[in-house]
């Protein structure tokens, strides 16, 4: 059965039978990239774009083509006026299919984690231009997404401009952990379930950042995000919490109010740090920046202010 936010089989084919999802006029197709999943694409000068991932966003407003911009997704946090400007597909995984047709984009990039599938699919089969996006968590990765987004939007000089300011800062980063020696234990905590706090393990977006500022991610031998009780969160003996700051403040009370979490050197020192989500986790232009600002709230976690 479809998910019931998406267009129902018959009038899904009757749109596009009838023309309704496409844009007024033809883009002229010009280059061909291939996407994260194998898809031969190809795309020109695109003037009505929805981006689906904050991290798509970001880049193609540092790549100069904002105005070409019609709809992002609500992780699209930065630059703060895209979510006030443009409008809002809502949640990238929870993306309904007519609500982006709605928008009559000539193009959609996607990040590959963008869901539900069968909205993914949908939008596929409209004929609509749509390009998948890799989602790696990593420097490479973030390198490769900016200039693979400025080859689909023709803006490949300004690309690798970007991908040089990148790189400085991630030498900047590179140069800060060869002064400092530290490696604190770090746990991440997305959210709190009855009263227990839901935590990054291995081949997530927050064990990467965690590695790349320079910490241990406690949580290294868990697959994906698990929950823990008390006594696992005692034996990992975390240096630091680390959350974003969306939910930040009730997750902080619930592990302070928690006797375990009193048990461990975290608890001891109350080293509870958070940032924005989307900067912390999107992997996207500012993560350098991201990265080192976490690196220097961990080395004074816990620490007299």
């Amino acid at each position: 059965m479809m998910h019931s936010r998406s267009l129902d089989r018959r009038g899904f084919v009757a749109l596009l039978v009838g023309g309704a999802l496409f844009p007024t006029a033809v883009q002229a197709q010009t280059s061909l990239i291939t996407d994260c999943r194998g898809r031969s694409v190809s795309v020109g000068s695109a003037s009505r774009i929805a981006c689906i991932g904050g991290t798509i966003t970001e880049t193609l407003y540092r790549l100069g083509v904002a105005n070409k911009i019609v709809a992002v997704d609500t992780t699209s946090t930065w630059p703060e006026e895209a979510l006030k400007d443009k409008k809002s597909l809502g949640y990238m995984r929870a993306i309904s299919s007519e609500g982006v047709l709605s928008v009559r984009p000539d193009l959609i990039l996607a990040m590959n984690a963008s869901g539900p599938a069968d909205a993914m699919d949908q939008l596929v089969a409209s004929g609509i231009l749509i390009v998948f996006v890799d989602s790696t968590s990593s420097p490479d990765a973030i390198l490769e997404r900016t200039r693979f987004l400025a080859r689909a939007v023709g803006r490949e000089e300004a690309g690798e401009e970007m991908c040089r300011d990148i790189q400085s800062h991630f030498n900047v980063l590179k140069q800060w952990r060869a002064d400092h020696s530290g490696t604190p234990r770090v746990l991440f905590v997305m959210r709190m379930t009855n009263n227990r706090p839901l935590v990054a393990g291995q081949g997530t977006a927050a064990d990467a950042v965690i590695r790349l500022a320079g910490g241990i991610n406690v949580g290294a031998d868990l697959q994906g995000y698990k929950l823990l009780n008390t006594e696992s969160l005692v034996t990992l003996r975390p240096d630091i919490i680390l959350t974003m700051s969306q939910g930040g403040a009730e997750i902080r009370q619930a592990l302070l109010n928690d006797p375990g979490f009193s048990m461990t050197p975290a608890g001891r020192k109350k080293a509870i740090v958070e940032m924005e989500g989307e900067r912390l986790l999107g992997f996207g232009p500012r993560t350098p920046e991201a990265a080192l600002d976490l690196a220097h709230m961990m080395a004074n976690a816990g620490k007299p202010v």
